[in-house]
């Protein structure tokens, strides 16, 4: 049975190409905007990824079935971001999503765009019941922005991740599909 996850799709006036479908250039794009250091920031490893690591992560992703990620872009050609399930669980039908904007060209409504974009892929395409998030718990701003997408808070991770020289808490929220 072909995986459904590794195509291309079109949703929500994007273009969403799949990490393993992408063009040099593309493979390099992305690099790029997960290195702007307002995308780094709210990363568990925030250290700057260099093309070496960048191409052996888009090789192993060929070979995973629980870790999918996609390149948006408008019908301009304009990237707008990055959308992902991670830890996807086929039989208890759940995964955890991440999205980040380009920052270099933030446009607005581009995240809601994002967050849409891969709800759509998680419950329709890949017919999953949950899906979760983590996010630290001092980034306020994509705490508020998930709560507006839906998301609850279910859950808090206590000194999960060591940043910036101390432990940070995480917050874990979740949707059931509608």
């Amino acid at each position: 049975m072909k995986n459904i996850l590794l195509r291309n799709f079109r949703i929500n006036g994007l273009n969403l190409v799949n990490f393993i479908n992408l063009s040099a250039k593309e493979v390099e794009e992305v690099r790029t905007l997960r290195n702007h250091p307002a995308v780094r920031k709210w990363m568990y490893d925030g250290s700057l990824i260099n093309k070496r690591n960048h191409a052996c992560f888009i090789r192993d992703l060929r070979e995973s079935r629980s870790d999918y990620y996609w390149l948006a872009k408008n019908d301009s050609g304009r990237y707008i971001g990055v959308i992902y399930l991670k830890r996807l669980n086929r039989k208890n039908k759940n995964a955890f999503l991440g999205i980040y904007v380009n920052m270099y060209k933030k446009s607005p409504g581009s995240g809601t765009q994002l967050v849409e974009s891969i709800k759509k892929i998680a419950f329709e395409a890949a017919k999953l019941h949950t899906l979760k998030l983590e996010v630290l718990k001092d980034n306020f701003t994509a705490i508020s922005f998930y709560k507006k997408s839906g998301f609850k808070k279910e859950g808090e991770l206590k000194e999960f991740v060591f940043k910036a020289d101390r432990w940070t808490d995480v917050i874990i929220m979740g949707m059931k599909k509608r």
